[in-house]
């Protein structure tokens, strides 16, 4: 940990808020009292331990990979809401606001838990990330793709995810190893050789499933990118 600890400003469904100072690695989250961060829930909507904040890879996450009974929400500006759930974890960052539901006033108006991430060290953090090497390789000859950073890590990947990493990587060789925008007709193409017909929903679920293998956060992914509507990129070091 660092000399400054991020905090969480703590605000209950009913009553004033409250913040608190992180200065463990893992904290857990939910109605139990043996939890580190205790939310008091009459109605049970919290599970016993429902989600953990923990610090990891250089960055805070918050974790619900059990997953709890009713969610773990982060509100992230004025129109993002991400469900915790989907990924299992999520990075934080400065002033996200982790929903967790506490009742329902009427059917359709919830009632949430709030606590707000701050993260008193950003420049910190960011400052030793720019130091961090981390990349992705790829061997043509073995067929495979590594993680590297501190250590080298290989990728399992299923052969369609895998047809995908050698297509990209070698539309890359063929462009002086520069980075080169597959279309997605392309890829389906080259990926799918089986009867049922493919879609971009299809490419769309193979693309996010890759990204939870080889991204540090799959929302915001560092190799394997969305252009706009023109299609993808991957980013990667080829080796023979």
């Amino acid at each position: 940990m660092h000399s400054a600890y991020p905090s969480l400003e703590i605000q209950p469904p009913d009553g004033d808020s409250y913040i608190i100072n992180i200065e463990k690695v893992r904290l857990t989250v939910g109605r139990d009292t043996q939890n580190d961060i205790v939310l008091p829930n009459p109605k049970r909507t919290i599970s016993r331990q429902h989600c953990v904040l923990e610090f990891n890879d250089n960055y805070w996450w918050v974790v619900d990979d059990k997953p709890s009974a009713n969610g773990t929400f982060v509100k992230r500006g004025e129109n993002q809401r991400i469900d915790v759930r989907t990924d299992g974890k999520l990075r934080l960052k400065d002033n996200d606001v982790i929903e967790i539901l506490d009742k329902f006033l009427s059917q359709d108006k919830p009632v949430f838990w709030k606590l707000t991430f701050k993260n008193l060290e950003n420049l910190t953090t960011n400052a030793v990330e720019q130091f961090r090497h981390v990349y992705l390789a790829y061997s043509f000859s073995q067929q495979k793709l590594w993680r590297v950073d501190d250590t080298s890590e290989a990728i399992n990947l299923r052969p369609q995810a895998q047809k995908l990493i050698d297509y990209m990587a070698k539309k890359n060789q063929l462009n002086n190893n520069q980075l080169t925008v597959c279309n997605s007709e392309e890829l389906i193409k080259a990926i799918y050789d089986d009867a049922f017909e493919r879609n971009n929903s299809d490419l769309a679920h193979l693309i996010y499933e890759i990204r939870k293998k080889i991204e540090l956060d799959s929302h915001e992914p560092e190799f394997l990118k969305t252009e706009g509507r023109r299609g993808y990129t991957l980013k990667v070091k080829l080796l023979d």
